[in-house]
């Protein structure tokens, strides 16, 4: 999981907009169909910027790619439709209306093919962006979310030596909701809420809730995945996720304070919605890539 560089998430505009299901609201992702290109996001030193890619617009871009635990970080030689090394790849296929986004991590070449002990960083590799309206929760009635994804491979490597406790490949979403209140004694306390897509360990993933072993200390609840779609990503076609979040974004919340999480957070009316990020988390030797289209979350409001 990431939050990039930014350390205080600005307020600003959102679009509206009515989904392929008819849904009125505000459209809270902003360049879903990835035009405007991409903020890099320098792995040692955590800032924003060490490079633009930039395949279709010169517009300022909105997401940044962040590539935590890599040992060779992308550079954007040109602005062609992928940027890629040895250890990854991003690309952007434009077709039509259509605008698909393809991450690709290559586990074994970023282990040097020896697997993780356990105790080690592991590899992302997400595209992350600011949510500017920062929504609170309670001013919301639905947080309609959707996404496309299909998984184009998932190789592993040395399968004698894998351990489900130490070695995968999950391609997530996480929502950040966050207190945004500055006179909150617990200003800046989160939770990143998440949205499985894809676990090469099991076909169908159950709820998650824990404390993020990651760095921040902060509180995950992730969906189980019966919860957004009927279909697994494992069968190598087109799944569609949906659902609406609200309901539990703020379950998540009152569960996170029941756990001892959130401690200085007194109420739900401090808690907003203020970035997300989209990718890979590959601890294990696998060679994974995966597709997704069509992302959205509209907010309808009180």
């Amino acid at each position: 999981m990431s939050l990039g560089a930014a350390g205080l998430l600005l307020p600003g505009c959102v679009s509206s907009r009515t989904d392929k299901s008819g849904l009125v609201g505000e459209e809270l992702i902003r360049d879903s169909r990835f035009k405007k290109g991409f903020h890099l996001i320098d792995p040692e030193l955590r800032v924003q910027d060490y490079g633009l890619w930039q395949p279709f617009s010169e517009e300022k871009p909105v997401w940044a790619i962040a590539q935590w635990g890599t040992r060779e970080k992308v550079v954007p030689l040109n602005q062609s439709s992928t940027l890629s090394n040895s250890c990854k790849s991003i690309s952007v296929a434009r077709s039509g209306s259509k605008t698909d986004l393809t991450l690709a991590v290559n586990g074994n070449e970023e282990y040097e093919g020896v697997p993780r002990k356990g105790d080690e960083m592991w590899v992302h590799l997400l595209v992350e962006q600011e949510i500017e309206s920062l929504p609170r929760l309670v001013d919301l009635k639905a947080l309609n979310f959707h996404l496309e994804a299909k998984l184009l491979h998932s190789v592993l490597h040395k399968p004698e030596l894998f351990d489900d406790g130490k070695h995968a490949a999950q391609y997530q979403a996480f929502f950040y909701l966050q207190d945004r209140n500055k006179q909150s004694e617990g200003y800046g306390e989160m939770i990143w809420f998440g949205i499985p897509v894809y676990d090469n360990r099991k076909r169908k993933t159950e709820r998650y809730e824990a404390l993020d072993f990651a760095g921040s200390g902060m509180f995950i609840c992730t969906l189980a995945h019966e919860d957004l779609s009927a279909d697994s990503a494992h069968d190598g076609k087109w799944i569609t996720l949906e659902a609406d979040l609200l309901p539990e974004m703020i379950k998540a919340y009152s569960i996170a304070r029941a756990k001892g999480f959130m401690k200085k957070t007194k109420s739900l009316e401090d808690m907003h919605l203020t970035g997300m990020n989209m990718g890979w988390e590959v601890p294990g030797l696998l060679d994974v890539s995966l597709q997704v289209r069509h992302l959205s979350l509209i907010a309808e409001k009180i």
